[in-house]
């Protein structure tokens, strides 16, 4: 694991646009490797607009290595706690999913990462924290998304596990750091808001030694939201306008493209290369 970074210090806001300084002398070029930590049975529909029947979607997390150890997401909880939150969504986890069981593969313990990024607050992305939480490790989530999620509208109650529902969502324990727009967090490594799957989603550019890799997570749920020969097609988005344009961004940003529930990026070889 590299050294701790000074971009954003542990347990404060980080201010906008701050610059991480190099943590070692020699430049690491970053990379990123998407991971498979379970998957659920899911409306078509929810995932791309006028799709029909069910689909089973991959819950991805993806792994950043480069100056800093960063991962980007941590999935959905405990699969039977899951079934009784969230019926009508099935949920599968096979053994060596989890969000340990994928670093201990990569060699990592939660508190070897440097930091952990969610890109948003919805339920199937932000569990399994308590770990990370307890060894000091830096948790990123953009201001507008917390501040949302605190109190969401009734109709967005069940997707942050609201504790309006008398539930308490998987992040409320966690001293989570907010973040205050586009964001270097290490050398190579940058969270940016892109608005629109949520009020306060966010994504993760990458500078691999061959170009921009975008991990998009919701702001493009799969290859079918952004098909090479027609308009891009949501989801269904807490808000359109702001769902199109950053997913414009996201494409205009990126060499390669990891959505956040696209199996083809995990069946590639390597992983990711599509």
């Amino acid at each position: 694991m590299a050294t701790r970074s000074t971009c954003a210090s542990p347990r404060r806001e980080a201010a906008s646009g701050f610059i991480t300084p190099p943590a070692s002398a020699t430049y690491v070029s970053p990379t990123v490797t998407p991971h498979c930590c379970g998957s659920f049975v899911v409306d078509a529909g929810l995932l791309v607009a006028g799709a029909e029947g069910v689909v089973e979607a991959p819950s991805i997390v993806s792994l950043i290595e480069g100056d800093d150890t960063i991962l980007v997401d941590t999935g959905f909880g405990p699969v039977d706690r899951m079934a009784e939150l969230h019926p009508s969504y099935e949920c599968h986890r096979e053994p060596g999913q989890d969000v340990d069981a994928i670093l201990c593969e990569e060699g990592y313990a939660p508190g070897d990462v440097d930091a952990v990024v969610l890109s948003h607050l919805d339920w199937d992305h932000c569990y399994a924290l308590g770990p990370f939480d307890a060894a000091g490790v830096d948790v990123y989530v953009q201001r507008e998304e917390l501040a949302y999620a605190v109190a969401p509208y009734p109709m967005h109650a069940d997707r942050y596990e609201a504790k309006s529902l008398g539930r308490e969502p998987p992040w409320l324990p966690v001293d989570l750091t907010p973040l205050r727009g586009e964001t270097e967090l290490c050398p190579g490594v940058t969270a940016f808001p892109t608005p629109g799957h949520t009020v306060g989603h966010q994504s993760v550019a990458v500078e691999e030694s061959d170009g921009t890799t975008v991990v998009a997570v919701d702001a493009v749920q799969t290859f079918e939201n952004v098909p090479d020969d027609g308009t891009p097609v949501p989801g269904l988005p807490m808000d359109d306008l702001a769902w199109w344009e950053s997913a414009a961004e996201v494409l205009d940003r990126a060499d390669r493209l990891l959505p956040g529930h696209e199996w083809d990026v995990l069946d590639a070889e390597p992983a990711g290369l599509v």
